[in-house]
């Protein structure tokens, strides 16, 4: 039965395979490909249409066409770019000879026919050459001038590029037409590129020299148009001879031009398209056909030009009646060979019919079996499917849970820190210690720091796999930066007796990378170099460049006791420990690799028992491979230095250096703690107390009710608390009118560059990491409640001056209330009974906080305020010759008497002498 019906499903097939044959006869059998150096002018397109117009009578060939552009380079391309792709002929119009001219030969050296056309090359390699004699263009242009011209005047020409043959031969052909005339000159050669644009701009910058020409030669039509513009926009020659070649039909092309007696005459530079394609076929064909196809010229005018124009116009409607024609044809083709498809398939339907009605019945009982089957086992997938994006859910909820815990306890791993070393920073200070205690202290800093330097990797690790820590890389100088790192371990070596060597190998002096994260790099190596390396061992670093110059490898040797193969390909696995672990945490290696990875380099390792292990860093060489996020500038490394230099245990701050005496200053100032670690907050506060007055919360919204109410001098908070973060009460607190001068500190575990720039970018003042330096936190504190004290002395001397010079100094909202206070009490200035309750009134606050208000930003009472602004504009008013007693009532004084004793106890001087020294002075 299969035999059967696979017999029957065959020959259905031959029926409808073999009648399509006679199909076949229009599939192409050729590729020419067609390189035109540029496209976008008439003569060029019209070359096209002759192209196309000759290639319908040619189904066979398939036609490929690319326009350069007027490039040399992106014809070269495009003629790659075809020989890639495969083709039988190409038909190129070089661009420029010269440079044109070795990938034409490389194309016939190849094996493949070439036509060149309109253009010739330099070294004449080529099947067949279709065009006019450009020579015989120009001395036929020229012998017309002459004749024109009675033998004698001044010409001028306007030439294409000037590398391309048809310039260098029509010019050459120009020139001996004139020699024999010895009375004709040409003044002046000007390029214009074969455009008219170009042309017209050229004879606009040479119209001085054309101003006594009789006539002009241009070396194509559009260009005698541009030069015909272009003068008659001077107003210069009116009826001058302009000459031009291609003689093109159509609107604005030549022949419409002498029609126009735009242009006087133009040289019939036929395009040769349908020879072009006629030379290709026969050449593809293997019939004869002629190598060099010269196409005839002739001049054309104002005696010839309609007749031209008629018998183009009679060639263009016999075009359209032969696409016509043909557009018929291939339409009746098109009809036939679908009723042709049709009936073969009504014939295979019939066939196929029968076939299946006596096959179905046998299929139809086997196809039920399989599909039950079928279904069983999709049912199955779909299950499994299922069950494996759940799974794939769970663990990326997982893996995400775990990425969040690793985060935060590595950062709360910084709180109990910043309680160990802060106090020992503050004990180490302290003279009274013996050499015992301090040497104990010593040793806790050292396993602090050592904790420290841990967690940080720990973050770094993660902030890499997460892809969050971003590359810094700066050039450095290789050799002094390995030297500074082997410097560091100096005291080691000089304990183990290991001495370090360092070999440079490589005239490459710089190379560009992260000093920050290269540090860690070669600290990582470095210390298990010294930790397997036995005593009186040696340890070698050594920079040398790859074979081509293009890497860098610096290598850290040691003669340890060597790595076993099995573990070799584990080592830069994280949290790995290999048979020779000393009780590490596995991360140091992993860290280097993908610091190094950062870099865009690698890092491989080689070693032998007992002989010693070599790891080895590859880093390109230059700045090429780096992304302008990925480098390093003056400004961010002021930025990144400042922020590294606040969380350095070793920065030795004096607090007497600064001006501040933790036990002798009285508590002149408050400051508001806010942090959810009781611990930080009784350390702060035992820290701290002795200098100022402590307030403290645990959480955000208590923050805010103590800043309200207590308005103190500075506010220390932590970002992350419950509730309201302290990003968010940053944000609060600076939008608040009645706190929105006061200083504000950010302490927090969150050290990476976006946490720390989101929490500036909130208006805090300072943002200082944990762990923090006890010193340097008092520096800040000190200088920020003296820089607001200062702010306080300028705004009550000046009275508030309208154009403030120090603007950066005070926030906007400070400003605001400042600008509306004053422009409030100077238009009251004469209202005796204006005073603080019409203030509130106005401005819409409290009593109690207008007062908190005015004290933090002017240090003074509000009516002392009102007061001092009353007797200032008095002076202004006694310099104007205003009697004593307006002066007080313009100014709201309730008597004259109580306005001249405020004015002595102010100015020291009577209002009567004040007004008496002006007049003397006048």
């Amino acid at each position: 039965m299969h035999r059967f019906f696979s017999l029957i499903v065959l020959c259905a097939i031959c029926c409808i395979f073999f009648p399509s044959c006679s199909q076949n006869k229009g599939e192409k059998k050729y590729r020419i490909a067609f390189s035109q150096c540029i496209g976008n002018d008439a003569w060029r397109e019209t070359m096209l249409k002759e192209m196309k117009r000759e290639l319908s009578f040619h189904p066979e060939v398939e036609f490929i066409y690319m326009d350069a552009g007027g490039s040399n380079e992106m014809q070269i391309e495009q003629v790659n770019a075809l020989l890639k792709e495969g083709i039988d002929l190409l038909i190129i119009s070089p661009n420029e000879a010269q440079p044109l001219t070795p990938i034409v030969d490389s194309v016939f050296q190849q094996g493949i026919p070439v036509i060149v056309t309109d253009r010739k090359t330099s070294s004449g390699l080529y099947n067949a050459y279709v065009g006019a004699d450009n020579y015989n263009i120009g001395f036929l242009a020229g012998q017309y001038l002459a004749h024109k011209m009675g033998g004698k005047g001044s010409v001028a020409e306007v030439t294409g590029l000037p590398g391309s043959s048809a310039t260098i031969e029509r010019q050459k052909g120009f020139r001996e037409a004139l020699k024999p005339h010895l009375q004709m000159q040409v003044i002046a050669s000007l390029n214009g590129q074969w455009l008219k644009d170009t042309a017209s701009k050229m004879v606009a910058l040479n119209m001085q020299k054309l101003a006594n020409t009789d006539a002009i030669f241009a070396f194509n039509d559009q260009m005698a148009l541009g030069t015909r513009l272009a003068l008659q926009e001077k107003g210069v020659a009116k009826n001058l001879t302009i000459v031009g070649v291609d003689a093109l039909p159509g609107e604005g092309n030549g022949l419409d031009n002498i029609s126009k007696k735009l242009v006087s005459a133009s040289m019939l530079y036929a395009t040769g398209g349908k020879e072009a394609v006629q030379t290709a076929v026969a050449i593809l064909q293997k019939t004869p056909y002629q190598r060099d196809n010269m196409l005839h010229t002739l001049v054309i005018d104002s005696s010839n030009v309609e007749l031209m124009k008629m018998q183009a116009d009679r060639i263009d409607n016999q075009q359209k009646d032969i696409d016509e024609q043909q557009k018929l044809l291939d339409e009746q083709a098109k009809v036939y060979r679908n009723q042709q498809s049709v009936l073969n398939i009504l014939v295979l339907s019939l066939v196929l019919a029968i076939v299946f009605a006596g096959v179905s019945f046998y299929l139809l009982k086997s196809n039920w079996d399989k599909n039950k089957h079928l279904e069983h086992q999709n049912a199955e997938i779909r299950n499994q499917q299922q069950q494996l994006i759940e799974m794939n859910d769970r663990v990326k909820e997982a893996s995400q849970a775990k990425i969040n815990f690793f985060t935060n306890i590595s950062h709360e791993f910084k709180t109990p820190l910043t309680l160990i070393l802060a106090p020992i920073e503050e004990l180490l200070r302290t003279s009274e210690l013996n050499v015992s205690a301090k040497d104990q202290l010593l040793l806790i800093k050292r396993n602090a720091l050592r904790l420290l330097n841990l967690v940080s990797e720990l973050i770094d690790l993660q902030r890499l796999e997460n892809e969050k820590l971003k590359l810094r890389a700066s050039s450095q100088n290789v050799y002094k930066f390995m030297h500074q790192i082997a410097q560091s371990f100096k005291p080691l070596s000089m304990q183990k007796n290991i001495p370090i060597q360092i070999e440079n190998r490589s005239a490459i002096t710089h190379l560009w990378f992260d000093a920050d994260l290269m540090e860690k790099v070669m600290y990582n190596l470095l210390s298990n170099a010294f930790k397997f390396t036995p005593k009186n061992g040696k340890i070698t670093i050594r920079i040398q460049q790859n074979t081509f110059g293009d890497y860098l490898v610096i290598r850290v040797i040691d003669n340890g006791k060597g790595i076993n193969k099995a573990h070799i390909e584990h080592i830069f696995d994280p949290f790995y420990q290999g048979e020779y672990s000393t009780g590490g945490s596995g991360i140091g290696l992993a860290l280097v690799k993908d610091i190094i990875e950062l870099h865009h380099g690698n890092v491989t390792v080689s070693s032998k028992e007992n002989e010693g292990t070599s790891f080895a860093l590859r880093l390109p060489v230059g700045d090429a491979h780096l992304s302008e996020l990925e480098k390093s500038t003056p400004e961010k490394d002021k930025q990144e230095k400042g922020i590294s230099e606040a969380n350095l245990f070793h920065t030795s701050l004096n607090s007497a250096d600064q001006g501040i005496d933790d036990g002798g200053v009285p508590r002149e100032h408050a400051l508001l703690i806010i942090d959810d670690n009781e611990e930080i907050l009784r350390f702060l506060h035992a820290t701290l107390g002795s200098s100022y007055q402590i307030y403290s919360a645990t959480n955000a919204e208590d923050g805010m009710r103590l800043a309200f109410s207590k308005v103190p001098d500075l506010i220390i908070s932590d970002v992350v608390m419950p509730g309201k973060s302290g990003i968010e009460l940053v944000k609060s607190l600076k939008n608040d009118t009645r706190t929105s001068s006061t200083p504000i500190i950010l302490l927090s575990a969150m050290d990476t560059e976006e946490q720390i720039n989101e929490g500036l970018m909130s208006m805090a003042d300072t943002y200082l990491t944990k762990p923090f330096n006890v010193n340097h936190l008092k520096t800040i504190i000190h200088n920020l409640i003296a820089n607001r004290q200062g702010l306080k002395q300028r705004f009550v001397s000046e009275i508030v001056p309208s154009n403030d010079t120090d603007g950066a100094s005070i926030s906007t909202t400070d400003r605001r209330f400042l600008n509306n206070l004053s422009a409030l009490v100077e238009q009251h200035l004469g209202d005796s009974k204006f005073g603080v309750d019409a203030i509130c009134k106005q401005i819409g606050i409290s009593r109690v906080q207008l007062y908190r208000k005015v004290k933090v930003l002017l240090d003074c009472s509000v009516n002392d305020y009102i007061v001092n602004r009353r007797l200032k504009k008095s002076k202004h008013l006694l310099k104007m010759d205003i009697p004593i007693n307006e002066v007080a009532l313009q100014t709201g004084f309730s008597s004259p008497t109580y306005f001249a004793t405020l004015f002595k106890n102010k100015y020291g001087i009577s209002p009567s002498a004040f007004k008496k020294q002006q007049g003397d002075y006048s």
